[in-house]
């Protein structure tokens, strides 16, 4: 053999093993334990997720974790351009407006065989609509660790100072738009509850509750009548003034409203109770209950789930380590940090628990109201053309009509469907 080809296949050797290391295939460190790493974006759960790392790892010696965190401004372009380059974590956090995109190109491994030999039925211990969110053409490739629905979070000092009852389970639309007038205080730039459009998805479920849809058969359900009529029950008290316009919550969120204290009412998460509860003085004045219906009670069911590099070099154990992270023992562990509501059934005491002097039990209680989280290949993309177009008819101005706004979105929305085939 000449000596150049020596060299050369001395060369390629380097780049052979990257490329058998990312192939899939199980290798192993030389102390014989696998190395892999665990992608998260909440610093809040970083404590509960080291100690569900550290219990993982006394039961499976063999096996070593390092958590990475990544702020979420920047964590889906880091690991979409980390897995093209073949360095993305081996296990990382998946949401729903992604996860069809990421299993569509192969970047997920397929989990349901590996389920199915070991006896793991999710839907027994997860809610099935959650699991069946993290499902894609029959596959199921993300395993449910926490849940989501939406709470109505209430300024008891506003409501005793303007006189009007707290909110409970017999709240309706109509007991809103009658409260939140008394609130109105233009010289404090005061609201008697926040607008939904700085999260998409406190739009949801007043759009379920009034039997419209976001997407239907495939098709948009912005241009429904039904659907606008959810949408209407916001910009009715923006133009009348009861609720921030949208160029109020350009700069400063709903939630960040409700801290302040310059709003009575606010659709909220979970995990929006722990800034709340870690300030005395906001936890002394703020309370929760479940959402007021509309045409009929509803909501919209959410949560983060575990997935695999399809590229792992160890796949064996990832999967072993969201196996892990989606079990009794670690929805008990993130429940009692008060961070997250654990999807495990069961589970969810803990974080009752957390935070005794709020009903947390509101988020549990809606359970049975809850649709998926719509979703679609492209939702990220669709749901940017909400702020785009809903925004028009979010101002403030009643010559914007949110009809026009949303059957403009319809449109739009649906090009991206079809694009998707």
């Amino acid at each position: 053999m000449r000596r150049r080809d020596v060299l050369r296949g001395l060369a390629l050797a380097p780049l052979a093993a990257a490329a058998a290391c990312s192939s899939g295939s199980e290798q192993s460190t030389p102390s014989g334990r696998a190395r892999i790493s665990y992608g998260v974006w909440d610093q809040l759960q970083v404590p509960a997720m080291q100690e569900i790392i550290e219990l993982f790892q006394q039961e499976h010696p063999d096996i070593e974790v390092e958590l990475q965190v990544t702020p979420f401004s920047t964590y889906w372009t880091r690991i979409q351009t980390s897995i093209t380059g073949g360095g993305a974590p081996d296990v990382f956090w998946m949401n729903g407006p992604n996860i069809q995109r990421f299993a569509h190109h192969g970047m997920l491994l397929p989990l349901s065989g590996r389920l199915t030999d070991d006896g793991v039925d999710l839907a027994a211990d997860h809610p099935a609509n959650l699991v069946d969110l993290y499902a894609y053409q029959d596959e199921q490739f993300g395993i449910p660790k926490d849940y989501d629905c939406i709470s109505l979070y209430y300024n008891r000092e506003l409501f005793d100072a303007a006189g009007v009852p707290y909110p409970d389970e017999t709240w309706t639309w109509d007991t809103v738009r009658d409260a939140v007038p008394e609130f109105r205080d233009t010289t404090r730039r005061r609201y008697g509850i926040s607008s939904a459009l700085d999260r998409q998805r406190n739009l949801y479920p007043t759009i379920f509750q009034n039997d419209g849809g976001v997407i239907v058969d495939g098709r948009s359900g912005f241009a429904d009548e039904a659907t606008i009529g959810g949408l209407r029950f916001w910009t009715d008290m923006i133009n009348a003034g009861d609720a921030p316009h949208a160029m109020a919550t350009a700069d400063t969120v709903g939630r960040s409203l409700f801290l302040s204290g310059q709003v009575a009412m606010y659709y909220g998460l979970p995990n929006d109770a722990v800034e709340a509860y870690d300030d005395p003085a906001i936890r002394e004045r703020t309370q929760l209950t479940v959402l007021p219906a509309g045409q009929r009670r509803g909501n919209v069911i959410h949560g983060l789930a575990n997935v695999v590099n399809a590229h792992s070099a160890y796949p064996d154990a990832a999967y072993e380590l969201v196996k892990f992270m989606a079990g009794r023992e670690a929805g008990e562990i993130q429940g009692a940090s008060g961070t997250i509501l654990p999807s495990f059934a069961g589970t969810e005491a803990a974080y009752l628990e957390s935070k005794p002097e709020f009903a947390l039990s509101s988020f549990v209680d809606q359970i049975e109201d809850c649709t998926a989280y719509p979703v679609s290949m492209q939702t990220n993309t669709w749901e940017n053309l909400q702020n785009t177009y809903l925004a028009e008819a979010w101002i403030g101005d009643p010559s914007r009509d949110i009809a026009d706004a949303s059957r403009a979105l319809a449109t739009a929305m649906d090009d991206v469907l079809d694009q998707e085939g």
